[in-house]
């Protein structure tokens, strides 16, 4: 059984580990401000250039570009998948995991290879225990800028044109607010218009090739760094959420663990009493 000064280590312990999982909270409050006001600079702008091509793309035919010609036979497929380098953010990677080995498990049949493009490492870590095919990965990277963002983008468009892999997907968490953030699958290669049904001539100037060639890598450029900005601020959102959640149990677990301290205290305190009494009365009896 637990004695008092084993108890009040415990309390002391936890008191411990409370004050830095509020100091994680309050860190990580501040970096999702932070990463969330950079991807409210950036949505406008996604959204924009998103709508931009689906109207030029929708107007041209297929054998224009590489990028927006579909392979006629899908063999190889790549997925490009976000996810942290560091833990103690609640489900955030594990979602991410789920979503990919659910992914392999239901086309596993469907394709000869599914290869994967990693961003974080505590997805790097699991997979390559697993025995995946990890294609290239970025990890221990305190912050990606964009001159990794267009280095991914480049990779991603080599690998498609090649014909390495006849599909890229994304698979990244989308922040839909702090308390909520969704894991989502979406195809990123080829580029397809979500308005082929609205087909417009435009004028090139100076002619489609060219403007395709800066458009395509800027695009997809400006898609992989808004996908990022999500898993980033998700991440932030989650750890914050984890450790407020810890913060409270801590808080929990001090007020049981004050609550038996000053139980065990008054028992013991209650039996020296009734030794001291049983005491007197034994000294009264010898007395008379």
């Amino acid at each position: 059984m637990a004695t008092l000064r084993d108890i009040r280590r415990k309390i002391q312990s936890i008191k411990s580990t409370q004050t830095i999982t509020r100091t994680m909270k309050m860190v990580a409050s501040s970096r999702l401000r932070r990463s969330q006001d950079e991807l409210e600079r950036l949505r406008p702008y996604a959204i924009k250039i998103e709508e931009l091509k689906d109207r030029i793309v929708s107007s041209l035919p297929e054998s224009i570009h590489p990028v927006i010609k579909e392979k006629e036979e899908i063999k190889n497929v790549l997925l490009f998948a976000c996810a942290s380098d560091r833990g103690l953010c609640g489900s955030f990677n594990a979602n991410v995991n789920f979503a990919i080995e659910n992914f392999i498990t239901q086309n596993r049949e469907n394709y000869e290879k599914i290869g994967l493009y990693i961003v974080g490492k505590k997805i790097r870590d699991y997979f390559a225990k697993r025995g995946a095919l990890i294609v290239k990965e970025f990890v221990e990277q305190r912050r990606i800028g964009r001159e990794t963002v267009e280095e991914i983008s480049d990779d991603l468009i080599s690998y498609y044109v090649k014909g390495e892999f006849d599909k890229v997907f994304a698979v990244y968490t989308f922040f839909r607010s702090p308390l909520k953030q969704i894991v989502t699958v979406e195809e990123l290669l080829p580029v397809k218009s979500k308005r082929a049904d609205q087909k417009i001539d435009y004028l090139y100037e100076p002619d489609r090739k060219s403007i395709l060639e800066r458009f395509i890598p800027q695009y997809l450029s400006t898609r992989i760094w808004y996908m990022i900005l999500n898993s980033q601020t998700s991440e932030h959102a989650s750890r914050m959420n984890a450790m407020e959640n810890a913060t409270n149990n801590c808080g929990e677990m001090i007020n049981f663990l004050t609550l038996l301290y000053n139980k065990k205290r008054q028992e013991s305190i209650t039996k020296e009493m009734l030794d001291i009494v049983g005491g007197a009365e034994a000294v009264k009896k010898t007395t008379y």
